[in-house]
């Protein structure tokens, strides 16, 4: 059985519903290889939208490709 990419969860978690979310923290590897943590505490909704619509589907910076989504917590 293939395993989902950390993009498929991401989207399967935020289309099954994350209403009532407070925290979105990701880590995003830079073209360097460094990962840094990004947490939001506001607009989480519109943080999950951005994060499903800039992103292709290896979560990829479509606007730079050398920037990924590596993981992400919602809570």
């Amino acid at each position: 059985m293939k395993s989902q990419s950390v993009r498929e969860r991401f989207v399967n978690e935020v289309n099954s519903g994350v209403d009532g979310s407070r925290l979105i923290v990701t880590a995003v590897q830079l073209h360097t290889g460094a990962i840094e943590t990004i947490t939001n505490t506001e607009y989480i909704p519109e943080k999950l939208g951005y994060l499903m619509n800039a992103s292709d589907d290896q979560f990829k910076l479509k606007a730079n490709p050398a920037v990924r989504i590596a993981g992400y917590m919602i809570v």
